[in-house]
């Protein structure tokens, strides 16, 4: 079954390259084609193999590198050449033992584990099969010791073929796993006799075992240092990936690439297994994968800078990780790391931390280069790039969720705007089509690192958007948290601060706000400013937003002066008068009416006017109000003409004023000539009608004119119900007059289920403590108390007062209402427990 990771192009599925630096995953064609940078010493090592051939195998090796420096690789390479060269392979046989051999406690295992090797490569029923079954679970090390070493001994002399153990990370095997001292003379003293075994090792550092005098392994191995790699061997490793996968878009761009490359390596600091984590970005684009091995591969190193760390003083722990933390909220390297930054975030003098800068960087913690920005001062990194990620995300939750080098590589290749403006408009499309697209959503969000601070706001918001509305919450906060980061324009902040606000309507109001500021940040004041009056135009009941109202009231004061700046005040004032918001509504009225004065618009002041009057009507103060509608009558009238309809709601409006000073007559007479308007402009069966015919009756019922008002309360209900629907306030309006007029009547069989249908209808549409409820409230408790459930009465009529007070004042004419008709009916109740218990 041929290996998918070795042959390209064979799967539609991206391929993780990452395995590259993993024994037994590629093939040895695929190593040799994409090695660079190992062919000397690579060259060196198997001359070596080559002049040994037949003497005594003690040309031991260690070949030191970082973590991700290709130590794995490399040993493959070896392998794959004593493999590949018949006179090697009648030489040598290879014993690769288990990357992570941490069942190598002693001398014993040790052999055990050469023996279980030759086992799993052996044919079945070889002789080292029966041996390792024998032996496998024998507790005397040294009948293992004495049976193993002598079965290598008499295959070395019978084949005349030397064993080439190659094992990884030896120092953790010498320095934490094998503590008897016993044991590791005893590997000593096994490797120099003679044998039959070479021993080929790796190790990410040099360690106290090999460079201490008084230890056995002193001076042992012949160490070779393999090299991180230079800019131009990664930029070849890139290239030569491309070619065995046969990306021939990538290689047609190969030579623009150039200056994206060299950013790459900049970033990698020339480690073959950073570079090919990258390499997989470019040619596969799939952040997740990458990002998923990635994790994999620090869970694995852990434990292995853990120990790093504790083998350091503490205050050399505290630079370490202080350089690692040089980064901004991307992981992006954000202050120079020179001795003086070090020394400032640390609290410490230059000169003390300067010497631990220098005994760090000779233990190979750190290097050191010229510091371009000024030729004098030094730049001090942690030397193993895995290192220096590792601790970075471990310092920062940030880092943990962004990847600083990733970030870095985003913010690198995608440097072009118009470049990132097409990927970003790709992925979009692949997010936004059909099932989640989890890699699309993952490198829109490295990509909002990149660009302006606007740029990467836009890109953020709507990601918090798309990635709420599917049930996300851990990106979401990140994206909050990086918003909070960024230097944005008054808008944007306004709406950043506000996203935690239990309110906020992701997939509603978000794009609303987004969408304003979006225009307004490209320059657009004009269609910012229209933007502003289709939120203020879209105000209505139904989607009432304490956001939407404050964005509008901040905001309006960013348009310039013009008529839509009035028109949309004015309707944010009816809607804050229509929540019974009297403060605000009457600031926003008093505004509008002083800016249609300084436009020297008729038709707005008349507006702004009415609307303000409105208020003042509903707060009791008729003298102010009286003027202010007379004076929108009189400018209404002289512009739009007699007969319009909006002298016919000018007429309505101070009819009500005039109706609650008791001059019912000229009031009478304004209603009437009102709804004879509306009947000749909008025909019979309209809502204005409605409206008309309503105020009209509740005149004549105050009047004492009930038979007559009872039609007119009838027709407005039936108009309402058809054309509104029957769960509109207005509906409820004329529920609540129509029962109130039968209440009077003593048709009260009728009453209570419309007073609770009503009720009903503006407790959804206002909430329960909305002054209409309250009034809907009252009236339903004067049913219950002529029916003669007085507590049930009792309860309602506490709860109106209740609201009305707390909406409308303690010494509005309503509130003064209520709490009269509460005395009576504790009155009442008085009378009658007294009764009852005489």
């Amino acid at each position: 079954m041929p290996d998918l990771l070795t042959e390209p192009n064979k799967t539609s599925e991206p391929r993780s390259q990452l395995g590259l630096y993993r024994a037994h995953l590629t093939s040895p064609e695929h190593r040799r084609s994409i090695t660079v940078g190992r062919d000397t010493i690579l060259a060196d090592t198997l001359e070596v193999l080559r002049r040994n051939v037949g003497r005594k195998a003690r040309h031991h090796q260690l070949f030191i590198a970082p973590r991700g420096g290709g130590k794995t690789h490399f040993l493959s390479l070896i392998e794959d050449e004593i493999q590949r060269d018949p006179a090697l392979t009648a030489a040598y046989r290879v014993v690769r033992f288990p990357e992570e051999a941490r069942r190598v406690l002693s001398f014993a295992d040790f052999l055990l584990t050469i023996c279980e090797v030759l086992r799993d490569t052996s044919p079945t029923g070889s002789a080292w099969h029966a041996l390792h079954e024998k032996l496998a679970m024998q507790e005397d090390d040294a009948v293992i010791i004495d049976t193993v070493v002598p079965a290598l001994r008499k295959h070395y002399q019978e084949h005349q073929q030397v064993f080439v153990l190659m094992v990884e990370n030896l120092n953790q095997i010498m320095e934490e796993q094998i503590r008897k001292e016993q044991s590791i003379q005893g590997l000593r003293g096994f490797l120099m006799q003679d044998n039959g075994c070479l021993l080929m090792a790796t190790s990410p550092l040099h360690f106290g075992a090999l460079t201490k005098a008084d230890q056995p392994f002193y001076d042992f191995f012949d160490t070779q240092v393999l090299d991180q790699l230079s800019q131009d061997e990664t930029i070849a490793l890139i290239r030569r990936s491309l070619e065995w996968d046969k990306n021939e878009a990538l290689l047609q761009q190969f030579p623009s690439l150039q200056p994206k490359l060299r950013a790459i390596y900049t970033m990698t600091g020339g480690s073959p297994r950073l570079t090919v984590m990258l390499y997989e970005l470019l040619s596969t684009e799939s952040v997740t994968a990458v990002k998923q091995q990635f994790m994999m591969l620090l869970d694995r190193i852990t434990p292995f800078y853990q120990d790093r760390l504790s083998d350091l003083s503490p205050q050399e722990r505290a630079v370490i990780e202080t350089i690692a933390s040089m980064r901004d909220q991307w992981g992006r390297s954000a202050l120079p790391k020179t001795p003086g930054n070090i020394a400032k975030l640390m609290r410490m003098s230059q000169p003390h931390v300067s010497a631990l800068l220098t005994r760090l960087t000779k233990s190979l913690y750190l290097t050191t280069s010229e510091n371009p920005a000024d030729g004098r001062s030094s730049l001090y990194v942690i030397r193993e790039g895995f290192f220096d990620l590792w601790l970075a995300m471990n310092i920062s939750r940030a880092a943990r969720l962004r990847i600083p080098l990733l970030t870095d590589f985003f913010a690198a290749f995608y440097e072009q705007d118009e470049y990132r403006r097409q990927k970003k408009e790709e992925y979009w499309r692949r997010l936004e089509a059909g099932e989640f697209d989890e890699n699309a959503a993952e490198t829109l969000s490295y990509l909002s690192t990149v660009g302006l601070a606007e740029e990467q706001a836009s890109e953020k918001f709507k990601l918090i958007t798309k990635l709420t509305s599917v049930g996300e919450t851990e990106r979401p906060e990140l994206l909050k948290h990086e918003l909070k980061q960024l230097p944005l324009d008054t808008t944007a902040r306004w709406i950043t601060d506000r996203l935690d606000e239990p309110e906020f309507n992701y997939l509603d109001e978000m794009q609303e706000l987004i969408q304003c500021w979006e225009t307004q940040r490209q320059g657009g004041l004009e269609a910012f400013s229209q933007r502003l009056q289709e939120m203020a135009g879209k105000l209505d009941f139904q989607n009432w937003s304490k956001l939407r109202v404050e964005f509008l009231r901040d905001h309006l004061e960013t348009m310039p002066l013009s008529k839509g700046r009035v028109e949309a005040r004015i309707r944010l004032s009816a809607f804050l008068r229509k929540f019974a918001k009297w403060d605000e509504t009457e600031k926003q009225s008093v505004k509008a009416t002083s800016e249609a004065e300084t436009l020297n618009d008729d038709r707005l002041i008349a507006c702004a006017c009415n609307e303000h009057a409105q208020l003042l009507l509903e707060t009791n103060r008729l003298a102010e109000a009286e003027l202010l509608m007379r004076r929108s009558l009189t400018i209404t009238e002289s512009t739009l003409g007699k007969d319009n309809p909006n002298v016919a709601s000018s007429l309505n409006n101070l009819a009500l004023v005039l109706q609650k000073t008791n001059r019912f007559d000229e009031a009478e007479m304004m209603m009437r000539r009102a709804l004879a308007i509306d009947e000749a402009t909008f025909g019979k069966d309209h809502p204005s009608v409605s409206g008309d015919l309503n105020n009209l009756a509740i005149l004549l019922q105050d009047t004492n004119r009930l038979e007559e008002a009872e039609p007119m309360m009838i027709r407005a209900l039936a108009i309402d119900e058809i054309c509104l629907g029957k769960d509109h306030p207005s509906v409820a309006v004329g529920l609540n007059n129509l029962g109130g007029l039968l209440r009077m009547m003593n048709r009260s069989p009728l009453v209570q289920a419309m007073l609770q249908r009503s009720l009903a209808i503006d407790q959804a549409y206002y909430g329960k403590d909305h002054p209409k409820v309250a009034l809907r409230l009252h009236n339903l408790a004067q049913v219950f108390q002529d029916a003669g459930r007085l507590k049930e009465a009792n309860h309602m009529m506490a709860e109106a007062f209740r609201i009305t007070e707390a909406s409308l004042g303690r010494d509005h004419p309503e509130s003064i209402t209520i709490r009269k008709n509460i005395e009576r009916l504790l009155q009442k109740m008085a009378s009658a427990d007294a009764i009852n218990k005489g």
